[in-house]
């Protein structure tokens, strides 16, 4: 066992998760990645614990992550989709061997959990579990809550895994880059995609009142917008990479912190994330492309890029989890503070396991097989 163990765990500590195709990988990105995602993580505490003043915009995390997308995947994959040495097929194969196995763990833990209650109609409930897994491993979205029929299970289109939600639109952003790629639309056609998607995402914003859209039913059309902006714009940011400033890392990465942290400032909603969405994330990713990190934090940083999608992928159910038992202690908000606190330590242990034991290796022998056929 421990040889087995040993070596998947220096997965975890190296730089196992670089570029494909460039074997470079953005070290400043990867530290605010990690971070972000536990943004994320505080984010859903918040919602579960009624602590209002927990990382009350970490829901912008996302349209983070998606630039951030649009310009990794552009770095890694572009070229060869361009010049053909990479087919679209193969592309898509290598998207979904890096998403899926922790969407299936995601979903996997959390009807665990679901199973686990006692207080409901199980016959019931058990149904609707099932259903919600169905769903949730094939990522297609529930987008008929008739389809559920108790009330037992969040009200989203992935109802055992929310953050899932962005993860279909990210299988949808990298499909249609590399039919793109393949066609080789030119700047050109990217700044009209740039241009119209802006547009769309700003009636969207002005129509909800704010960002905070694509999880449930009723605003699951707009998440096509607010990712096709990001995740163009990042596209973007990969042709212009080269114009990129040196020695502002820090102030951008605190500038993210802030963003994400701030609590309201009496300011619209749907101005404040306009502003953040379409201004302040482009402009982050931008900045921290050349980050000189000292050797420590670089390794920080590697922990935590490679940590930052376990933890995305499979914290949801476990803050569902914590969240109830505090809720069941009436717990004080102090105590529930050291919950969410606690508990996101707990995850980031869970996830680096999971990686370690689940995600390297099940991915490594996908990524044999799909070879091998």
């Amino acid at each position: 066992m421990l040889s087995y163990i040993k070596p998947q765990w220096s997965a975890l500590c190296s730089g196992v998760e670089r570029s494909e195709s460039t074997g470079h990988r953005y070290i400043g990105l990867d530290l605010l990645r990690g971070l972000a995602a536990l943004v994320v993580v505080f984010k859903h505490f918040k919602t579960r614990l009624d602590l209002p003043y927990l990382a009350p915009n970490g829901y912008l995390a996302v349209d983070f992550f998606f630039v951030l997308s649009g310009f990794v995947i552009a770095s890694a994959y572009q070229r060869q989709l361009r010049d053909g040495s990479l087919t679209t097929t193969a592309f898509l194969g290598k998207r979904l061997i890096r998403l899926l196995p922790l969407i299936v763990m995601g979903a996997t833990v959390a009807a665990i959990l679901e199973f686990g209650r006692m207080d409901l109609d199980q016959t019931q409930h058990m149904r609707d579990v099932a259903i919600a897994f169905v769903f949730g491993v094939t990522v297609l979205p529930i987008l008929q809550t008739s389809l559920l029929h108790t009330p037992t299970l969040d009200q989203s289109v992935f109802p055992l895994n929310t953050p899932t939600w962005s993860l279909f639109f990210e299988i949808f952003a990298n499909a249609a880059f590399a039919l793109c790629a393949r066609l080789k639309l030119y700047s050109g056609a990217l700044l009209a995609v740039v241009f119209v998607s802006g547009i769309w995402l700003l009636f969207a914003i002005a129509s909800a009142g704010t960002v905070n859209f694509g999880f449930n039913p009723n605003g699951f059309w707009w998440g096509f917008p607010r990712v096709v902006w990001s995740f163009s714009v990042g596209l973007l940011i990969y042709r212009y990479s080269s114009f990129a400033p040196k020695h502002i890392f820090i102030p951008a990465s605190v500038l993210l912190i802030v963003v994400l942290m701030s609590p309201d400032t009496g300011l619209p909603k749907a101005l404040v994330d306009t502003i953040v969405v379409m201004i302040l994330m482009p402009a982050i990713v931008f900045a921290c492309l050349n980050a000189d990190l000292d050797p420590f934090t670089r390794r920080c940083a590697i922990w935590s890029g490679n940590l930052s999608y376990p933890i995305y992928a499979v914290h949801y159910p476990l803050v569902h989890l914590f969240s109830f038992l505090a809720k069941g202690m009436n717990f004080s908000p102090l105590l529930q503070l050291a919950v969410a606190v606690i508990g996101t330590a707990v995850i980031v242990g869970f996830s680096a396991i999971a990686y370690v034991a689940f995600d390297v290796p099940v991915r490594r022998r996908l990524s044999l097989l799909s070879k091998g056929s």
